[in-house]
């Protein structure tokens, strides 16, 4: 049985989906950022020549919710020390 998107969105904080993307000979990743209130924000992460990450959002960020860059990108160097297929991490908002 899979989760249907609705399973995904947290109460509070948010759920990382970081997806490979098999095609591409270097990792890639399909990133969906899922929030509460039922947001969604989607991405791609990719590293640079240099081994550094590098996130590009399909929309601009909403200010309430940057804080979900830098943990995309805490979560990128987890997958390029150890790159797997798939990812889901659920971490806390930050206070405000």
């Amino acid at each position: 049985m899979s989760a249907s998107s609705s399973d995904l969105h947290p109460k509070q904080g948010a759920r990382f989906v970081m997806l490979r993307e098999l095609e591409t000979p270097a990792p890639r990743y399909r990133v969906e950022v899922y929030l509460p209130e039922a947001l969604r924000l989607d991405g791609e992460l990719a590293w640079n020549e240099a081994g550094r990450s590098e996130l590009s959002w399909s929309s601009e960020l909403p200010a309430a919710h940057a804080w979900v860059d830098e943990g995309a990108h805490k979560l990128a160097r987890v997958l390029h020390r150890d790159p797997k297929e798939r990812l889901v991490r659920w971490r806390e908002a930050p206070e405000a």
